[in-house]
């Protein structure tokens, strides 16, 4: 299973030939023609090994259901959506801070002031 908690089957609704690629293609939530496009590539540049991996998913792979069971994973998924926005914000806040530390160190480096400061530590 990925991370969402979606099993891995052969699509039912997409399937051109066994449904492999399809089924693949939203396993990994990709477009499905990427997905029929590696395969092709595959089979032009290995011949039968293209061949043999789509024949082991046709076989070793359940036709997905034609409904899936609830998904017990979106809350926690939800929940850790929402405690990644919250670190987003706060990374947000904390680099504006060091962005305005450093507009000021920038500000204090090329003023005059800073000019004199170090002169007169010279003495």
């Amino acid at each position: 299973m990925n991370n969402s908690g979606q099993k891995l089957y052969r699509s039912s609704n997409q399937a051109w030939l066994g449904g492999v690629c399809a089924g693949v293609a939203e396993y990994y939530r990709q477009p499905v023609w990427l997905v029929r496009l590696l395969m092709v590539t595959l089979f032009i540049f290995s011949g039968s090994l293209g061949v043999l991996v789509y024949l082991a998913g046709v076989f070793l792979l359940d036709k997905q259901p034609t409904q899936l069971p609830p998904d017990p994973m979106f809350r926690k998924t939800q929940a850790y959506d929402d405690e990644i926005m919250q670190r987003a914000r706060q990374l947000n806040e904390r680099m504006q801070r060091l962005d305005q530390r450093l507009q000021a160190m920038e500000r204090y480096v090329t003023s005059s002031r800073y000019r004199f400061d170090k002169e007169f530590r010279k003495l």
